[in-house]
């Protein structure tokens, strides 16, 4: 009996199995050559992804891009910026080429595409591949009516909106340095409109910040249109839990960090836990997908978007574990207090090898799934709540006290003989050797007489 994709009861991503088509509907998407891209004006030499308003109107069978029907031109050395590719990603680019043609292709298949070394490699390839490992048709990521963006806001709350723009505003670091103020202008635009559309028609999620980050690689990557159907399925399937009204289970998920910890480097959780620092600085990367650490640097961020739409929502903190234990004689070296090393494990390096800690991450998982750590990661938790409950009674007492003495400094006048004793002693020392003097006058003038 052929996989008949759920139409009422929703089955997470992660959950499907990987034997599952690749394709809905044998759908099998065609890759277009660069030339028809640009001129189809789907991309531009600035960089940004600019969505074409006739290609709605035009394109009623729901083909999102222009496509070559030759299929030996599919995908061939001058396809895409290849160029500017080294051997191994024209390589990559090729089984890619050679895999998704195939019908019978399985999404394990297509995960393992854009999870393995490299990725998709290229971005026209993620415009592409993207909405398939989403399991989203040409068809349903079309907005008909572009005009429907333009008004979004108004459907969001005030404060919410306010947030956004702020946020927004500080999202300029994913655009080339060489951006023209039009191009920022149009993306900001654009990532506001992206962020509301998912908010509106999810009014049960919560904005938080950091989502910015994640709707503008998404942004960047699929244009506006295609991308906020994109950005939705991401945040249904993959942010759910970051975009509840709090953020407590969120908080209890960075623990398993702990919890690998104990298992692959107990030395190094101990350190963490003698300078009792929680995994709180792993937080960022986990909430953004790595978005805001390395916004300026597109290829990466990119890479690792490939590998995360292909895997469970858990595995960004596996990744942070290896990342953590890679860098573990840094930790060592560093002043060993809570300060210290925290800033060095916020502060991430720009030369980690991340396709082999990719790969050891996946593996982590395989080893260590979430459910096999959950009871150690709620310990941990109790923990992080019994420690916390104890720094809040420190603290509390240390402002009583010091609110007592300054009442106490209040109620006891201070003494103020000291002052006029000063002037007094300053008064007599005047006059004395103003007598003197004229004592030294008078007989001197005696003299002389």
């Amino acid at each position: 009996m052929d996989y008949q994709e759920p139409t009422t009861s929703r089955i997470r991503l992660f959950t499907l199995p990987d034997s599952i088509p690749a394709w809905i509907d044998n759908d099998v998407p065609r890759i277009p050559l660069l030339v028809d891209m640009t001129s189809s004006g789907k991309l531009n030499g600035d960089g940004i992804i600019h969505d074409n308003d006739d290609d709605d109107e035009n394109n009623d069978d729901g083909d999102d891009v222009s496509c070559n029907d030759n299929v030996d031109n599919l995908l061939c050395d001058n396809c895409d910026d290849t160029g500017t590719l080294n051997h191994l990603e024209k390589l990559k680019i090729r089984v890619i080429k050679a895999s998704i043609v195939k019908r019978e292709l399985t999404y394990g298949d297509l995960k393992l595409l854009g999870c393995s070394s490299l990725g998709f490699v290229t971005d026209d390839l993620r415009r592409i591949l993207w909405p398939k490992l989403l399991r989203l048709t040409n068809a349903q990521i079309q907005i008909k009516n572009g005009k429907i963006l333009e008004k979004i806001h108004d459907h969001i709350p005030d404060k919410v909106y306010h947030q956004i723009i702020n946020d927004v505003t500080r999202s300029s670091g994913h655009l080339p340095p060489d951006s023209t103020e039009a191009d920022i202008e149009l993306f900001h635009s654009e990532l506001t409109k992206i962020i509301c559309w998912v908010l509106h028609r999810h009014p049960q999620m919560n904005y938080y910040q950091g989502f910015n980050d994640i709707a503008a690689t998404v942004l960047l990557v699929m244009g506006l249109k295609r991308g906020s159907y994109v950005l939705e399925k991401i945040s249904v399937e993959f942010l759910e839990r970051f975009m509840e009204r709090t953020m407590e289970k969120v908080n209890q998920e960075l623990f398993y960090i702990f919890a690998l910890l104990e298992r692959i480097h107990p030395k190094l959780l101990e350190h963490l836990e003698n300078v009792e620092l929680f995994p709180h600085f792993a937080l960022a990367e986990y909430t953004t997908w790595y978005a805001h650490k390395y916004a300026d640097n597109r290829e990466l961020l990119h890479r690792l978007f490939d590998f995360f739409l292909g895997t469970p929502p858990l595995m960004p903190l596996y990744l942070s574990t290896v990342i953590v234990a890679h860098r573990a004689a840094e930790i060592f070296n560093t002043t060993p207090d809570m300060g210290h090393t925290h800033k060095v494990l916020c502060t991430l390096p720009d030369d980690l090898p991340f396709e082999d800690l990719l790969m050891r991450a996946k593996n982590l998982y395989r080893d260590y799934p979430p459910e096999s750590i959950s009871k150690d990661v709620c310990d941990y938790d109790k923990k992080r709540r019994s420690k916390e409950q104890e720094w809040k009674l420190k603290a509390e007492t240390n402002r009583r006290e010091l609110e007592r003495q300054r009442k106490l400094k209040v109620a006891v006048p201070q003494s103020r003989s000291i002052p006029y004793r000063l002037n007094g002693y300053r008064t007599i020392t005047m006059v004395t050797i103003l007598a003197i003097g004229i004592y030294a006058f008078l007989k001197t003038g005696s003299g002389l007489n």
